[in-house]
């Protein structure tokens, strides 16, 4: 299997109350505010690098059911790393929930406004089972005391090494979606869940993408003013992304279609843009 670049730079969110965005991303987190002014917030995990996340600020609140972002995964050089975070978080009572999914260890958090979060390590890529190009991912209960005696000092601030390691998002049809990330992304189906859900990813890792239908089956798509996802951004190789640019000419909600960069309205109604190295 041909090794590409693919990369989640960055995801723009929508919010409604700045003063809880910024307690909890902030205070409760730590995330670093490298840019900010009364329309928006650029988040990075560290002083100095560059942001991986905007909060656009004056959002309204969602009328109604729509589709969206389950989840923004942030990938964990280390369990040592991801357990200083639980324990602030277990400190701060701050609601946790955990998932052993055999190829990783994951919490999960919301934030003040519902967002989803999830929180993990990989486990070694060796010990992952694959049968017929599908990876063994389960769900059984984090052992929270045997991760908490990983930890080696307490929380300070995201470490080096941090990433986006993938967005689960909420759809409202998984033939659409499979169009869209294995015929237009040309990524492998690498979890069939279906009717349920599917999950999506390049070389052979366990997921970069997964849609979900279990809230949103029959949800509007994403209204791009109201609370929550907006957009999201991958940087790709060259010639992953001379092959992407043939594909979208085809392909429902281009919105632009360069030798530098691909914006494309993605499934859930968010705006994807896709530049190379």
């Amino acid at each position: 299997m041909e090794t590409t670049r693919y990369d989640i730079q960055h995801l723009t969110m929508r919010v409604v109350d700045e003063e809880r965005t910024r307690v909890f991303y902030e205070k409760v987190l730590g995330l670093v505010d490298v840019s900010s002014d009364d329309e928006h917030i650029d988040y990075a995990f560290r002083k100095g690098e560059a942001p991986f996340l905007t909060m656009l600020l004056k959002g309204k609140a969602q009328s109604v059911a729509q589709t969206g972002l389950y989840h923004v995964a942030l990938l964990f050089p280390n369990a040592a790393e991801l357990a200083s975070l639980l324990h602030r978080l277990l400190t701060l009572q701050i609601p946790v929930g955990a998932g052993d999914h055999t190829v990783s260890e994951a919490l999960y958090i919301n934030d003040f406004e519902g967002n989803g979060i999830e929180l993990y390590h990989d486990r070694d890529p060796k010990g992952w089972q694959w049968t017929d190009g599908q990876v063994t991912m389960g769900t059984s209960e984090v052992d929270a005391d045997a991760l908490l005696s990983k930890k080696e000092h307490d929380w300070t601030g995201f470490p080096i090494g941090m990433k986006i390691g993938h967005l689960h998002f909420m759809g409202n049809d998984l033939d659409v979606a499979d169009h869209f990330f294995l015929d237009f992304l040309q990524m492998y189906l690498v979890t069939d869940m279906r009717p349920g859900a599917s999950f999506y990813s390049n070389n052979h890792y366990h997921h970069h993408h997964a849609v979900n239908l279990w809230q949103s089956q029959h949800s509007k798509l994403r209204h791009l003013d109201e609370a929550g996802i907006v957009s999201w951004q991958v940087i790709v190789d060259e010639k992953y992304f001379s092959l992407l640019v043939t594909r979208a000419k085809d392909m429902p909600g281009l919105r632009g279609n360069t030798n530098d960069q691909i914006d494309i309205i993605d499934p859930m109604g968010s705006l994807l843009t896709i530049i190379h190295d």
